[in-house]
């Protein structure tokens, strides 16, 4: 199955200790794409796509009746799509996505007893975990970039004067902030997730005390709100939504610190499942 990783001329012992990178890119796409066909080319991945273009649906039900719409100024689409964008699909359908995505990474190898076909071969295990979460983004970005202009067309096009505000307005900026938010909570939910799926043998339950620690993020003191990810995210959503009279204030970080915060942190996470791999031995019998 992942004979395309191995390397004839070179043994496991070897290239443990090194290899030259144009052979660790090359087995990194080896991983990729059968990661892509396994998992994500077929049935597997219907689920995946449905709940991340899931988002499309409010605003297309919205578009379809536009008569009440047509003579609202698009300054009314804007709130809509920041309240739609901030708590429906950052933090719940995208959420959702990365858990499936990057949850079961090593997860769905246990369970259909192939992850020992990867440990045979002469492929080191922290180029395996980052080809794995290589895969889930390029699985989730693309998806979600789709989703997200998608539901930002279908909410502005039955009001009024949507080309100015798109064109000489902020319109455009506001896409723009989107999409980058977008690519980042792929980036950090998916290396939260790819740990938790090789820390756990079920990942529902820690999925559940992510979210319920994300959720109460706006609860949490200035020093706590820095180790949860909504807390880079919201930073660069263009349109501030508000956090409700109990909300305990804090700096919201620039974006010079908030896109390196969250890589950094992301980079930890991810570093952390390399390392986990690397101690793992594979035993079926316990699953």
């Amino acid at each position: 199955m992942v004979s395309d990783l191995a390397t004839p001329s070179v043994s496991a012992a070897p290239a443990a200790r090194r290899l030259p990178w144009g052979h660790l890119w090359r087995q990194s796409q080896a991983v990729v794409r059968l990661e892509l066909r396994k998992n994500f080319f077929g049935r597997r991945g219907l689920g995946i796509y449905l709940v991340a273009l899931s988002p499309v649906l409010i605003p297309l039900i919205r578009f379809l009746k536009p008569g009440s719409l047509a003579d609202e100024p698009a300054a009314e689409a804007t709130q809509f799509f920041s309240f739609l964008y901030q708590i429906y699909a950052l933090r719940l359908a995208l959420f959702l996505t990365c858990v499936g995505v990057f949850g079961n990474m090593i997860r769905r190898e246990v369970l259909d007893r192939t992850l020992h076909y990867y440990f045979l071969t002469p492929i080191r295990r922290e180029v395996l975990v980052a080809a794995k979460y290589a895969t889930g983004l390029l699985v989730t970005i693309p998806l979600f970039l789709l989703s997200t202009v998608a539901a930002f067309a279908l909410t502005y096009l039955p009001h009024q004067g949507v080309g100015a505000f798109l064109l000489d307005g902020p319109g455009l900026g506001h896409l723009g902030s989107y999409l980058l938010v977008t690519v980042l909570a792929c980036i950090g939910y998916g290396g939260v997730f790819l740990l938790v799926g090789s820390l756990f043998r079920s990942p529902a339950i820690p999925a559940l005390a992510v979210m319920g620690w994300e959720g109460i993020h706006f609860l949490l003191p200035p020093l706590l709100k820095k180790i949860s990810v909504i807390h880079y995210l919201q930073a660069l959503c263009p349109v501030p939504m508000s956090e409700g009279p109990f909300a305990i204030l804090a700096d919201a970080p620039s974006p010079w610190l908030s896109i390196p915060g969250l890589i950094l942190l992301t980079g930890a996470l991810v570093a952390i499942s390399a390392w986990r791999l690397r101690g793992m031995e594979v035993s079926y019998e316990e699953e």
